[in-house]
């Protein structure tokens, strides 16, 4: 292996798995049993990206301004539980690996490249999807959104690459679809892909100015 790169991170959300579906129906599983209103998936979308604890209270917000009705810090907390609950429950239940990414996966392994997942997913998610698309044996690394005291977009995560592989962060490609990943990995120092198929709230990846933008995952053997 010659490449610059020895170490390729990669979000989870819209960059590896399309879980829109799943996630949207366990948001909408949850406000339900609050009397609260079930929210299109488009809608869902702008909501994902910075971990459970912020779609849950975009979520809120939006049913709040749809009701006038508000919940307590008790209910919102019990909430949070049934969301996860629900999410447990339907975690591959709709969703799907988008086009390329077990092939590219494999070939970049077999390669030799060091590969993690750094996601703002809850943690306890995070394994249950890769083994359900029987990807989890690929990763060297598998970081949630509660691994570590900070996450995406703080650099803090990539960071914890560095260290962990001995690598230097030029040497560490990050691969994402918001310009959370994108933030993350200029702070840290290391260069990165935005995939343009992702949830990006609905704004070009572009506008985020990562290093390269692709349309297809298998693109990105080209820079490698």
């Amino acid at each position: 292996m010659t490449s610059q790169f020895k170490v390729i991170g990669f979000d989870l959300d819209g960059t590896l798995v399309n879980s829109l579906p799943d996630l949207a129906l366990s948001v909408n599983s949850a406000l339900a049993e609050f009397d609260l209103p079930a929210a299109p998936e488009e809608l869902v979308l702008t909501w994902i990206g910075n971990g459970a604890d912020v779609l849950i209270s975009r979520g809120l917000a939006w049913a709040s301004e749809q009701t006038g009705k508000s919940l307590n810090d008790e209910q919102i907390a019990q909430l949070k539980v049934r969301f996860n609950h629900f999410y447990g429950e339907n975690i591959c239940n709709v969703s799907r690996l988008y086009p390329n990414v077990k092939e590219t996966l494999e070939t970049l392994k077999a390669q030799g490249f060091k590969l993690a997942v750094v996601t703002n997913k809850p943690t306890q998610h995070v394994l249950p999807v890769l083994k359900a698309f029987k990807i989890d044996h690929l990763f060297d690394e598998a970081l949630g959104g509660q691994s570590l005291p900070a996450i995406k977009p703080h650099p803090g995560p990539l960071y914890y690459l560095c260290g962990k592989f001995g690598v230097l962060p030029h040497q560490v490609l990050f691969v994402g679809d918001s310009r959370n990943d994108i933030i993350a990995a200029h702070a840290a120092g290391c260069p990165v892909v935005g995939l343009t198929y992702g949830y990006n709230y609905n704004i070009p990846i572009s506008e985020s100015h990562p290093d390269w933008v692709f349309d297809d995952f298998a693109d990105i053997q080209k820079i490698l």
